[in-house]
């Protein structure tokens, strides 16, 4: 039994996966109750309450370690070196965009990125609910981000909170501070109540807990210590109505605070709203499974994994793109519009290089005038020639590279 349970941990399956993993003469709740004890004996506390008074725990696995790995190696990689301000700005601000939109979409508001784009950058008014919600989001991000140098404190989060809701809310749903009655969070498909959140007398002290846990000076890894406010307000539920968007937005400011400021150049509700049921699936077995948020941190590291994974090629593409352009202009070089076109080619698809013969079919012009276009996009530092066999390669260099050479040769 002890090699099932050893797998079962390294997986960290929850009980009703075990379930369908065991052999017939092997008794699921014992065998239950004893990856249970064995998870508790190696778990760390985390000094935060549940509703039975027991504290919140965790295990620190292979996994969630390896992910915050990946997430430190990619907070301490320079994308932007030699990135001008004004495109720094416009990546931050598309971030930004992309962020308002889709942390609303998850609660329920419905758009689309390109009307979300259009209000933002041409001032337009919201003609709805959902739009109102959208615009509030940007604006809440845009007041972390002139805010960050201010301790996230209970003050910050109301205010976060305001703007975020602001006429959005249901008369009944206004309320000074913290909600006054009882929230539950209903499942529409199984017409049944999925959540009890704490008794409303409860929350001003749960939230105090909350408050202190961020400040307090505990041992706790940033992206972890993340993890864990961002469950814990959802937990808490302290308001009647957007508290999955302050969540996100705070669990944000705590990570820009922290020295993650990558964070800033790439949505991470973009993934959620991908994921959410695995999302919600770990807040809810966080809660069956005895408050072991192990299967929220998991959850949210892989998230955050995932989302560097799929943005960090796109990011670099469009940045790529909008630096070899505001080089080429400083430089005074125009090119051509096959040119154009192939180097466009090169920074969208996986492939690197393309023969004369590959570029002659493509843009249907002699094999001199291909040999022409690629020789001078290579002479600009687009291209290096390489020879396999008979043929004769163009690759397509990196960034760097490319807006060194063009520097060098022609500023």
């Amino acid at each position: 039994m002890n090699h099932l349970i050893s797998s079962f941990n390294e997986k960290y399956l929850t009980k009703k996966e075990i379930e369908y993993r065991i052999p017939t003469d092997v008794n699921l709740n014992e065998l239950w109750n004893k990856v249970m004890d064995s998870r508790k004996n190696t778990g760390l506390e985390i000094p935060l309450r549940d509703q039975s008074h027991n504290s919140f725990w965790f295990n620190l696995s292979n996994e969630i370690a390896n992910n915050i790995q990946v997430i430190e190696n990619s907070a301490t990689e320079d994308l932007f070196k030699s990135v001008p301000n004004d495109l720094e700005i416009s990546v931050i601000a598309d971030a930004l965009i992309d962020e308002a939109f889709n942390s609303s979409v998850i609660e329920g508001a419905f758009s689309t990125k390109r009307r979300t784009k259009e209000m933002i950058e041409k001032h337009l008014k919201p003609s709805n609910k959902s739009e109102i919600m959208i615009m509030n989001n940007y604006y809440a991000l845009q007041y972390i981000l002139h805010h960050l140098d201010e301790p996230l404190d209970e003050n910050i989060i109301l205010s976060i909170y305001k703007i975020l809701t602001k006429d959005t809310l249901d008369e009944e749903d206004l309320v000074e501070k913290y909600r006054t009655d009882s929230v539950f969070v209903w499942d529409t498909k199984s017409n049944t109540i999925t959540y009890t959140a704490p008794h409303h007398s409860e929350v001003q002290e749960l939230m105090d807990s909350l408050l202190d846990f961020i400040h307090s000076n505990n041992n706790f890894h940033p992206i972890i210590k993340a993890c864990i406010i961002h469950f814990y307000f959802v937990y808490i539920h302290p308001f009647f109505d957007g508290n999955g968007r302050t969540a996100r937005a705070i669990s944000y400011m705590y990570l820009l605070q922290n020295g993650y400021n990558f964070f800033k150049f790439f949505s991470i509700s973009s993934v959620i709203n991908e994921e959410k049921n695995q999302y919600y699936s770990a807040i809810k077995n966080t809660e069956i499974y005895d408050s072991d948020m192990t299967y929220f941190i998991r959850y949210y590291t892989r998230m955050i994994v995932h989302s560097i994974i799929k943005i960090k090629n796109s990011f670099r593409k469009e940045f790529g793109r909008r630096l070899i352009k505001d080089t080429l202009e400083k430089a005074g070089i125009i090119l051509g519009k096959r040119q154009s076109k192939i180097v466009n080619h090169f920074i969208t698809v996986d492939k690197n290089f393309i023969t004369i013969k590959e570029y002659q079919k493509k843009f249907k012009i002699s094999y001199e005038t291909a040999r022409t276009d690629l020789l001078e996009l290579e002479t600009i530092g687009f291209l290096r020639k390489s020879k396999k066999g008979k043929k004769y390669l163009f690759i397509f260099n990196d960034f760097n590279k490319i807006i060194t050479s063009i520097k060098e040769n022609f500023y």
